[in-house]
């Protein structure tokens, strides 16, 4: 009979345990399959539920959500572009109160669509995915959003592009641009940007490659606009835009981020 030693019997211990121990270390680290799914993913809103009313998304108006690998989700709640952190863990989700721009549409219905909407995401406890929908459920288990993906057009060229600004954020803040002021950006072949910061014109040099960005000093004309707000908003606008540090394009929107991947500056294409 073989006689085990506390040596060979402490060996046959550790040979049972380290693939245990590397198992769960494997399990711990790895995103989930669901949450993998999803990063990079784009949604259009086609019906919610509303306190045990099922509605459709208003005729004439888009209500979308995007994933971030980041933690993020932002999108357009039909008026205001708005944006918050989550957590995932399988199916089980955790969305942050949102903040929003503050623009006001006139469009009969728009505004109510757009604060229940936003009233729903942050009770979503649940998330299922597929290739072409997703719904989010609440804690006792009823679908309260519905969305189909949005497959982007392809993306606008970075250089030459004529891009206007949309929103701007300011630490937890997002900020519309002043009505009756336009900021724009073209980024040029030649390794310059320029544009109108609201009042000034202004310009810099940048280094883009795949999705970093480097932007060099700015400089800009010296004219004084006297309307509210409008000077802090270029002051924000040329100390954000000096901040980034990479960017993305889905189709026509372009995104710019600090070295944390903290959206700095909204833009669309011009028309």
């Amino acid at each position: 009979m073989t006689r085990i030693t506390p040596l060979l019997s402490l060996v046959m211990c550790l040979m049972f345990l380290i693939p245990l121990i590397v198992a769960a270390g494997c399990t711990g680290t790895q995103p989930s399959p669901t949450d993998m799914r999803l990063n990079g993913t784009r949604w259009a809103l086609t019906g919610y539920n509303a306190d045990g009313t099922a509605r459709q998304v208003q005729a004439g108006s888009t209500v979308t959500l995007e994933f971030s690998d980041v933690g993020r989700i932002s999108g357009s709640a039909g008026c205001n572009h708005y944006f918050a952190g989550y957590t995932m863990k399988g199916t089980t989700i955790t969305i942050a109160q949102a903040g929003s721009t503050e623009m006001y549409c006139a469009a009969p219905g728009i505004m109510d669509q757009e604060s229940t909407y936003l009233a729903l995401l942050p009770r979503a406890a649940t998330v299922m995915a597929g290739n072409d929908s997703l719904t989010f459920s609440d804690a006792n288990s009823i679908k309260i959003l519905s969305f189909t993906r949005i497959v982007p057009p392809a993306p606008e060229p970075l250089v030459g592009t004529n891009w206007t600004l949309d929103s701007f954020s300011t630490a937890d803040a997002v900020s519309s641009v002043i009505a009756g002021t336009t900021i724009t950006a073209v980024f040029g072949e030649d390794g310059s940007i320029t544009g109108s910061a609201g009042c000034n014109r202004y310009f810099a040099s940048y280094n883009a490659t795949v999705t970093s960005l480097t932007v060099g000093a700015v400089s800009s004309t010296k004219m004084h606009c006297t309307g509210p707000g409008v000077m802090q908003q270029e002051m924000t606008y040329l100390a954000s835009l000096s901040r980034a540090a990479a960017f993305s394009i889905t189709g026509n929107r372009l995104s710019l981020a600090d070295a944390n991947g903290t959206t700095l500056l909204s833009f669309t294409k011009a028309a």
